[in-house]
């Protein structure tokens, strides 16, 4: 026999394991784990806004000074995030809810709404004072606030952070723009032509001046950008679905970060002078 046929097999390599321990984890597939108990109002949602003059993102003097920043940008407090104005920013709106927010003057406030209402029967219990606000009986004011929860996507189409956008004042028409433009949106399927889901729309936010005869101020310009109908797109629907199923079932109100909006409030009501 050749000295081949007497080799003895080889032994087969063994791969040990650390004891107990898989050799792979998915963490795919355990998203999610460890945020079980974590509600709407643990979680902070930002407002996104315009810049405007006295924005603290513009004062060098303020922590939150960001040195390219300029008015009519588009910023994201909690992120940081900021889009230059005429460039605009990709959103996915998610939900819409109008409401009417009751504030208290600067000074006194609390931060936040003092209550968001729902029923529009609020309005008729307010009367215009001489700040051209619609006050209660208690001295508290009421806007009327077209909040438009979205999402924000960068340039690829991929999900970056959730955001809501108030409009209210000079920019509630924009909002009911805006709200026409979806409610009018088209497009063909197997039974004929069919409304989509917001979530499944895009659209790019650019801001322009703005002005009548006693101030001047930045306001949104709203474009429809595109659907997302490809398979590229799924991952995208996936995560801005998920949004509108948590808004429609939490308090999502609760969540939102509402500090940086107040500071508006002493200054204009949806009209920034500059």
């Amino acid at each position: 026999m050749s000295q081949e046929q007497h080799a003895k097999p080889q032994a087969k390599e063994v791969v040990k394991k650390a004891s107990n321990l898989p050799a792979q984890i998915n963490l795919e597939e355990l998203s999610g784990q460890g945020q079980e108990f974590v509600t709407a109002r643990d979680q902070k949602l930002p407002i996104l806004k315009l810049l405007y003059a006295n924005s603290p993102v513009l004062d060098d003097t303020s922590g939150k000074y960001i040195e390219t920043a300029k008015q009519g940008d588009i910023y994201s407090e909690t992120s940081g995030n900021l889009w230059k104005g005429k460039e605009g920013v990709i959103v996915v709106p998610c939900l819409y809810i109008n409401t009417f927010n009751e504030w208290q003057d600067r000074g006194d406030s609390p931060g936040r709404p003092v209550k968001i209402h729902t029923d529009p029967s609020i309005m008729s219990e307010t009367t215009r004072g001489d700040d051209n606000k619609d006050r209660l009986k208690n001295g508290n004011y009421v806007e009327d606030t077209g909040n438009h929860f979205v999402f924000i996507l960068d340039k690829d189409y991929n999900p970056v952070e959730q955001a809501l956008i108030a409009m209210k004042s000079t920019q509630k028409k924009k909002s009911k723009t805006w709200n026409s433009m979806m409610m009018s949106r088209r497009t063909k399927g197997k039974k004929g032509f069919f409304t989509p889901p917001t979530w499944s729309t895009t659209y790019r936010l650019t801001s322009t001046k703005e002005s009548n005869s006693q101030n001047h101020w930045y306001g949104w310009v709203i474009d429809f950008d595109s659907y997302l109908n490809s398979a590229d797109h799924l991952k995208t629907l996936e995560v801005t679905q998920s949004f509108y199923q948590t808004a429609m079932k939490s308090d999502i109100f609760g969540k939102v970060d509402f500090t940086e909006d107040k500071v508006n409030q002493s200054t204009n009501s949806g009209s920034t002078p500059f």
